[in-house]
């Protein structure tokens, strides 16, 4: 692969940190590379990354309020239980209660946690599809057979009847996101509850994904766990917040299949930070700065987004509405097939940085992420433009 010559921040030399990113066999071991793109200052438009920028002023306030000149109550054992108060701040926020709760060091260790207690090897797992590569990765690692869920452009929502016809006397979980990564769209409360009804057919359990539901609470807040007793949900405050350095998530769920959780993994999440999950607990406890920083971002972002779709497909060069809710746009591009083709010429003539809809199961579309500062987005995005002109 050709080499990409990225200036550095502070006058650092040019070097070829875009280096075989597109031969990255997953979009977890992609992201994990972008990461390293970004935080060699390079001089990049990044147009990827679908979670709100951390908002370290309001988290430092919580952290020296918590911590100044005393040890916050809330700095109590996690063993086994989690952090109590930030179970009651979670049960209060969803309307739960405290016993429909399991706090973990992330939604992708509260789906481990899950999938261990319900699935045994060889045993089906349905996945979504397209969607995020970790969920039907983790299904795997414990040695389950993975089938699909088809969430097919443009609306990007669930057959039943496709759904029906894939169950099996063996599948034991399906796991579906929303809002849907990487689409963006948002399936309504009754949707997810007949899609529920039809897995407790066979007995299995609906595994919904929430990282990204605050964004659309206001359409019906999560978690979606209290609509069916087979359902199990699972979140964090990395992608909404933007607090990825607290590693702090959760499950919701009936009591009774939290039992079965608790009963697989008696002593929780190992991982659980005592540290970061007191401060978990305060930002529960007065969510407001953290919630007006992520209405900020996107009341900046998003009239961005809107104006170049307008444009962009106006022109036939993609097709897609861009979704009410969240920071992810998952359009196809018009009369191209390979977009890791695009997203590396993207990156080698034009300096910026998308997701291939490879990654996700779905070539031939992009994902573009919009949680981060406007003034980079709109030059993300003219150059994007400026590519698909010249490919057209």
């Amino acid at each position: 692969m050709t080499s990409v010559h990225l200036t550095g921040a502070a006058g650092a030399q040019p070097s070829a940190v875009g280096d075989g990113l597109f031969d990255a066999p997953s979009y977890a071991d992609w992201g994990r590379a972008v990461v390293r793109v970004r935080e060699s200052g390079a001089d990049v438009a990044m147009l990827w990354d679908s979670t709100i920028a951390e908002p370290t002023a309001a988290l430092m306030d919580v952290v020296r309020d918590a911590f100044s000149p005393t040890i916050s109550s809330r700095y109590v054992s996690v063993f086994s239980d989690g952090n109590r108060y930030a179970v009651e701040a979670l049960a209060r926020r969803y309307g739960l209660a405290s016993d429909q709760i399991m706090t973990t060091t992330g939604a992708t260790a509260a789906l481990n946690l899950v999938l261990r207690a319900l699935v045994t090897p060889g045993d089906q797992v349905l996945v979504e599809q397209p969607g995020f590569d970790v969920l039907a990765r983790q299904a795997v690692s414990i040695g389950a057979v993975v089938g699909e869920v088809m969430r097919p452009a443009p609306d990007y929502r669930i057959d039943l009847n496709d759904l029906a016809a894939k169950l099996t006397p063996r599948t034991r979980a399906v796991v579906i996101t929303n809002l849907h990564n990487p689409s963006g769209v948002q399936l309504a409360p009754a949707e997810i509850a007949a899609i529920a009804a039809v897995a407790a057919k066979v007995g299995a359990v609906l595994i919904v994904d929430e990282v990204y539901a605050d964004f659309a609470a206001e359409a019906g807040a999560p978690p979606a766990a209290g609509l069916a007793p087979n359902i199990i949900t699972v979140s964090s405050l990395t992608k909404v917040f933007g607090l990825f350095a607290l590693k702090f998530g959760w499950m919701a769920g009936d009591p009774a299949l939290l039992a079965r959780v608790r009963a697989a993994s008696p002593d929780g999440d190992i991982g659980v930070s005592k540290l970061s999950h007191a401060v978990a607990a305060h930002v529960l406890e007065t969510p407001a700065p953290f919630e007006a920083h992520w209405q900020s971002t996107l009341a900046g972002t998003r009239p961005v987004v809107q104006r170049h779709v307008d444009a962009l497909v106006a022109d036939g060069l993609l097709e897609g509405d861009l979704p009410p809710y969240g920071c992810m746009y998952f359009p196809r591009v018009v009369g191209v097939d390979d977009t890791v083709a695009l997203a590396r010429r993207l990156l080698t003539e034009f300096d910026t940085l998308v997701a291939p809809g490879e990654y996700f199961g779905a070539p031939g579309h992009i994902r573009i992420g919009f949680g981060s500062n406007a003034k980079g987005l709109d030059l993300g995005l003219q150059r994007l433009r400026t590519c698909l002109t010249a490919l057209r």
